[in-house]
């Protein structure tokens, strides 16, 4: 079987992102499609069935049976399905069994994806999806928000605004769907069509809108030159390769004269462990970056990372955050303020400080979970509680200009005076 486990720092999926393999294991139970294929073609007589079918845990591993008996999560599952009232399929009742275990977890992070549903999650891992164009994320309420609409793509032609709320995705209510299940409901093949329920809050209103989907590569970085020879790049999210692409942007910005960097992780939900370091390590000379603490194998694990020596260590560096600033966003933040290299302008960041892997199943389903959290240099977890500006900028709805970015430009003047 091929199992990927995709290091995921966000529990906030996103439409238009991209996952990648990770680091933390885990084990999933091989025989189990084997059990499905054997038994759709057995007697219907329930006790030649049993005695012709093979055990669904034949062939697991030794290690595996002699720490758990699965004898009687065997039986169980025979037993209904054989001579339950209600009949269901060996899948479904695999699922809820699967489901069930998820749920004694007790952790909001949690799921489990369908064949169906998992193929479009890992759909974008080549950088391009087929969708409508926005970035997502799912608040403590359990609303999904817009985050970003990308320009040139459905929803951005259409107009479709930061802050918008989805409630309904072809006449379905998703108030109680994980963010996960939303975003499998409004991708699908390119040129077809989605019927999207949005509500404005800021007009207080609902709108129903048909976008026809499309193919768009999914951008890491905007990138451009702003007044006073000052770099503005816009890091959208951590994924393979993207503090190589971002270094390759740098260095074009400092043949262009820049002399230093405003580096805007605003609305930025995170990515990837990996480029979230390497981002770190572009400004850092030394010093500690994350330590994530978590088990694997049963066994508990601590991995620590640390700067080498960077190519920008001394360039004037200011970081935007807010609040749907998240996980890996969080952590690169939280380093580069720790290590005094940069600091932060805007407001409290998300609070997303734990790790998720998400294991593809041998019949091509998946579960995420959460298998670590992390701490910033200083030891402390942002979960729940987020990265503190150093300087607080409070934007609104019914700002004209961006404040925010304003101020760091403001700021960024006066460190650049003061080299």
């Amino acid at each position: 079987m091929k199992k990927i486990i995709i290091q995921v720092l966000v529990s906030i999926v996103v439409i238009i992102f991209v996952f990648t393999a990770g680091l933390w294991a885990g084990f999933s139970f091989n025989s189990i499609k084997k059990y499905f294929l054997s038994s759709s073609s057995g007697s219907s007589d329930t006790n030649s069935t049993q005695e012709e079918k093979p055990g669904l845990f034949e062939g697991i591993s030794e290690t595996i049976k002699n720490r758990f008996n699965l004898t009687p999560f065997e039986e169980a599952f025979d037993y209904i399905s054989n001579d339950s009232l209600t009949t269901f399929e060996n899948q479904e009742l695999l699922q809820a069994a699967i489901e069930g275990m998820l749920t004694l977890l007790d952790d909001r992070h949690a799921d489990y994806f369908t064949i169906d549903e998992y193929e479009k999650i890992t759909e974008s891992y080549s950088g391009t999806m087929s969708g409508i164009g926005i970035i997502v994320t799912q608040d403590d309420e359990g609303r999904v928000i817009v985050v970003k609409p990308l320009p040139d793509t459905p929803a951005g032609s259409a107009g479709i605004r930061e802050g918008d709320h989805i409630v309904a995705v072809n006449g379905q209510d998703i108030s109680e769907m994980v963010l996960e299940n939303v975003v499998t409901l409004i991708k699908g093949k390119e040129g077809t069509s989605v019927d999207v329920t949005f509500y404005r809050p800021d007009e207080d209103r609902t709108f129903k809108i048909t976008l026809i989907r499309a193919r768009f590569y999914v951008p890491n970085l905007f990138a451009e030159m702003i007044e006073d020879n000052i770099a503005y790049i816009q890091y959208i999210g951590f994924q393979d390769g993207g503090a190589e692409f971002l270094e390759s942007e740098i260095e074009k910005l400092i043949g262009e004269g820049a002399e230093s960097i405003i580096f805007d992780l605003r609305n930025n939900l995170g990515g990837t462990l990996d480029d979230a370091v390497a981002v770190c390590d572009l400004f850092m000379d030394s010093g500690a970056i994350v330590t994530v603490r978590g088990r694997t194998d049963s066994e508990e694990r601590v991995d620590e990372y640390f700067a080498e020596k960077g190519k920008y260590t001394e360039i004037p560096l200011i970081v935007l955050i807010n609040g749907f600033s998240a996980s890996a966003s969080e952590l690169v933040a939280g380093a580069l303020r720790d290590n005094k290299r940069a600091l932060l302008v805007g407001e409290t960041s998300f609070g997303k400080g734990t790790v998720q892997v998400i294991h593809e199943l041998s019949d091509g389903s998946g579960l995420k979970f959460t298998t670590a959290k992390y701490f910033l240099p200083s030891g402390v977890s942002i979960e729940g509680v987020g990265v503190l500006p150093d300087i607080e900028v409070v934007l609104t709805a019914i700002d004209k200009e961006d404040l925010q970015l304003n101020k760091a430009i403001e700021e960024i003047k006066k460190m650049t005076r003061g080299q």
